[in-house]
């Protein structure tokens, strides 16, 4: 009978336990060449994987947006990267400190070989978490605005003062709809691209939608600029009633801006598909027109005139657009002339001034007052002919007759119609 049997089995239980961790530090210096080897593969082997997800994500362009699930393995890969850089630094200042595999600093060996394992763990973790059942991409939310192009209005003009009674108004809960008129060329849609660009309207809002309406629109030619902001795609035989639908499903809930610019006559926004702004969805309507009247015709809970520009304004303009030419004494009388004649509206002067930009011939500018100066060829001198003669100055200061039939004929097409040119 084995009496010692009962002692000693417990006894190298306890040894196991015990020397189990010693025997696994020991492995993490002894295999640590071999499995910093096992960690650069399996590293590679990631990065590769996010080369090919990143790929895909680039493919789908613009469409499409990384799922959240992808965005986070994305970042923690990233993480991983960085880890493991610090890592291969942190060996290979280590091998220069060891003899024949064996590192003199051996807490600094196992620790260094505890992490290698750990993070070879971490990474074989990510590449079994790279296989997204529902795909790495879904469609695309639009963006909140897109920034437009638009001149920069300066702090302490009358346009800025515009604006910030236009910014006031979309501050007001009680103000949904919101009418901007004043003559054309007087700077209704410059005005309203910086409206569009503002942060904090980007704030107030869910979406902002841009669209110009123009003299001869149809309600199919701003369904598709609509379902076009909001990723929606339309075919040729769904009816006008369809689209309608389509959009107000999208827009409902949905707290937007709708910004419509030069708009001629009413527009029915339920034949679009607009649900309707009102105080309770929080969303807006703002508008640009020529004629007050169609703000009443759109029920508009507020207009705002945009005014011609000061003398000094337009002054400051013209300076900018014609150079420093015009602070000559001989040609400055003139060109205060040349401005006077433009009569404070923005697009004259810009046009005008660029014409005359850096010309230092005064009978040139002699010339410019007496023609601006004549008198206007239409029997009703309204705002559209001011703006007309000021514009014809530019239109034959052009050099040569192939840029004037250029021209005209750009001019044959709609008003806002896209131009193919090859």
């Amino acid at each position: 009978m084995n009496l010692m049997g009962p002692l000693v089995s417990p006894v190298v239980e306890i040894m196991k336990c015990s020397c189990a961790p010693i025997f696994r530090r020991l492995g993490y210096i002894k295999d640590l060449e071999r499995n910093f080897e096992r960690l650069n593969e399996k590293a590679r082997a990631l990065y590769d994987k996010k080369e090919d997800i990143q790929r895909e994500i680039r493919r789908n362009g613009r469409e499409k947006t990384p799922t959240s699930q992808c965005q986070s393995w994305i970042s923690k890969v990233d993480e991983i990267q960085n880890q493991v850089n610090a890592i291969e630094e942190e060996y290979s200042k280590g091998e220069k400190r060891c003899l024949r595999r064996w590192c003199l600093d051996i807490p600094s060996s196992w620790k260094l070989g505890r992490r290698i394992v750990e993070k070879t763990n971490c990474i074989l973790n990510l590449i079994e978490e790279s296989n997204f059942e529902g795909g790495v991409v879904v469609d695309a939310l639009p963006q909140i605005v897109e920034t437009m192009p638009a001149i920069t209005i300066k702090d302490g003009t009358s346009t800025k003062r515009t604006l910030q009674k236009i910014l006031e108004c979309m501050r007001n809960e009680r103000t949904q709809k919101i009418g901007i008129w004043g003559m054309g060329g007087v700077g209704k849609t410059t005005v309203m691209k910086n409206l569009n660009n503002l942060p904090e309207i980007a704030r107030m809002f869910e979406i902002v939608i841009w669209v110009t309406v123009a003299k001869d629109f149809s309600i199919r030619q701003l369904q598709t600029e609509i379902a076009l902001r909001l990723s929606l795609k339309l075919l040729d035989e769904e009816s006008n009633e369809r689209v309608a639908r389509r959009i107000f499903q999208s827009l409902r809930g949905m707290k937007f801006l709708l910004l419509m610019d030069d708009v001629w006559d009413i527009v029915d926004l339920e034949d679009i598909g607009i649900p309707y702004p009102t105080q309770g969805n929080g969303c807006k309507l703002v508008l640009t027109t020529r004629y007050r009247n169609v703000c009443h015709k759109m029920e508009t809970n507020k207009e705002i005139m945009v005014e011609l520009l000061s003398v000094e304004e337009a002054w400051e303009l013209f300076r900018e657009k014609a150079g420093e030419v015009v602070d000559s004494p001989n040609i400055q009388p003139l060109a205060r002339c040349v401005v006077d004649e433009c009569d404070g509206l923005p697009l004259a002067i810009v046009v005008i001034g660029a014409s005359l930009r850096k010309e230092d011939n005064i009978l040139i500018w002699e010339n410019a007052v007496q023609e601006l100066s004549a008198p206007a060829t239409s029997d009703i001198y309204d705002m559209e002919e001011r703006v007309f003669k000021r514009l014809k100055f530019s239109f034959d200061k052009l050099e040569d007759d192939n840029l004037k039939n250029c021209f005209l004929y750009a001019a044959l097409f709609p008003e806002d119609h896209n131009i193919d040119h090859f």
